[in-house]
């Protein structure tokens, strides 16, 4: 029987998912969890055949299956015995030209993935406010075919690992770059991203096991549950049952932190606020994870019980450009029906780069004003346009979202976290939950303090296409 991709709430235990999860890669229905990861940024330089026969036997040898990477999960929670590595492989659209295959066989879902991200296309509200692919990094400026992903608790295997894998590479293709990623964790073990923020919190959900957990943790105000659809398409090259793959967007985004920590000084100094309570407003919870739309304080941790037409349906708790709102309306978009806004949602499994030194107090400050650091972001969906592309031009990068069509001119204000190149001064409520919706509200740009450095859109294939190629 074909898997529905309507279904959600998937028991992974029961037979009939049991050849879905052993054709799909692991990391797309649920996390994997490891401390380290390198990408490899790979460009093709050899005849077709001799690209199958690697990937071929890499898929064979270290490439990690849906079903393999639960188990392991199991085994970890039943016996505390850790996974060791976890390796991925997707092709851009320019890969699968190189092995021969056309990628007009993804049909209309392909049509972003076959663009590529470097196209600044317009769309019907924003404009794709990318910075032009020149002004990449040099590694992601020409053709890119392939991102081999490898992860692990261990940085000293992980790295062993990324040698053997490179040396197969050789033979075959050009390795642009290989980026290392690492968790952050805060004082309680929630990851964080070098802003100091948790991250990942709040993410679409379909394993049986994970959405329990958030019942047990008394989530009913938000359903995070989601259709196997939201993430899995069939792979257009294999005729085989129940193969699916998925849209993977990878983009370096650098973080100027010590510029980020002074942009909120700065607007609470002219809100008379808090920096802890104006850092909220900004990204929509507090560094802890609490959502600021439910109180003014830290303390309640990254819950995720909460929508705003209940708790805030002005945006005087949470600003309409406050991160997680501009990205995630949680049914109150006065645009869309509620099954609509959550079919935008897209799959983050992203990972921070760059160093983050302790000082010598011992306590994490954060990265020192030199180093580089940012966020290796990856989201994973069954269609580019309408979800990443979606989320980033009509929400993120639109300063007139959502106040468009509600009031003209009114401008909510770009996404304060992560909207390219701001135009116009966000509204910032002056007194937490009493600033009125348009009036009493201070007018001030903050943002730019996240930097696209390059990037790609992959598809992650099915093993059934990986292993007959």
């Amino acid at each position: 029987m074909a898997i529905d991709l309507r279904e959600t709430n998937i028991d992974p235990s029961r037979p009939e998912y049991r050849k879905m999860l052993g054709n799909l890669q692991s990391n797309i229905l649920k996390p994997h969890g490891r401390k380290e990861s390198d990408h490899l940024v790979v460009r093709f330089r050899a005849p077709p055949e001799a690209i199958c026969a690697w990937i071929r036997e890499f898929a064979r040898r270290e490439v990690t299956s849906a079903r393999k990477q639960l188990d392991e999960t199991g085994t970890y929670h039943d016996h505390g015995t850790r996974g060791g590595l976890v390796a991925g492989f997707s092709l851009s659209a320019n890969g699968y030209h190189a092995l021969g295959l056309p990628p007009e066989d993804f049909g209309r879902a392909g049509q972003s993935f076959r663009n590529g991200m470097k196209l600044r296309a317009l769309a019907l509200i924003a404009r794709n406010r990318d910075p032009p692919s020149a002004e990449w990094e040099a590694p992601y400026q020409g053709d890119i075919h392939a991102l081999v992903s490898l992860s692990h608790d261990s940085a000293e295997e992980l790295a062993a690992k990324t040698r053997e894998v490179s040396q197969g590479l050789a033979q075959v293709a050009e390795i642009l770059t290989i980026e290392r990623g690492t968790v952050l964790r805060n004082a309680r073990g929630d990851p964080i991203e070098h802003f100091g923020y948790v991250d990942s919190r709040s993410q679409p959900l379909f394993l049986q096991a994970d959405l329990d957990a958030e019942k047990e943790a008394g989530v009913d105000a938000w359903d995070p549950s989601a259709p196997l659809g939201l993430v899995l398409v069939d792979d257009p090259f294999t005729s085989e049952e129940d193969a699916f793959g998925s849209f993977l967007v990878f983009r370096k985004l650098q973080q100027d932190v010590a510029n980020f920590n002074a942009g909120v000084k700065d607007l609470a100094t002219r809100l008379a606020a808090d920096e802890a309570l104006t850092g909220a407003l900004v990204v929509g919870r507090f560094k802890d994870g609490s959502p600021v739309t439910l109180r003014p304080w830290d303390g309640l941790g990254p819950v995720n019980n909460f929508e705003y037409l209940a708790h805030d349906r002005v945006g005087n708790r949470c600003p309409f450009h406050g991160h997680i709102r501009k990205a995630n309306q949680r049914g109150a978009n006065p645009f869309l029906n509620p099954e609509e806004e959550r079919g935008h949602r897209i799959v983050r499994r992203g990972i921070p780069y760059g160093v983050r030194p302790a000082p010598s107090g011992g306590s994490s400050t954060g990265p020192s004003p030199a180093a580089e650091v940012g966020l290796l972001f990856q989201a994973f969906q069954s269609d580019i346009a309408r979800q990443f592309e979606f989320i980033q031009r009509t929400w993120v990068d639109n300063p007139n979202f959502p106040e468009l069509l509600l009031v003209p001119g009114l401008n909510t204000g770009d996404d304060a976290l992560i909207g390219q190149h701001p135009r116009a001064a966000q509204k910032w409520p002056r007194t937490w939950g009493r600033s009125g919706r348009f009036l009493d509200r201070l007018r001030f740009n903050f943002g730019d303090y996240v930097r696209l450095r390059g990037g790609e859109y992959f598809f992650a294939p099915s093993f059934s296409f990986l292993k007959s190629l």
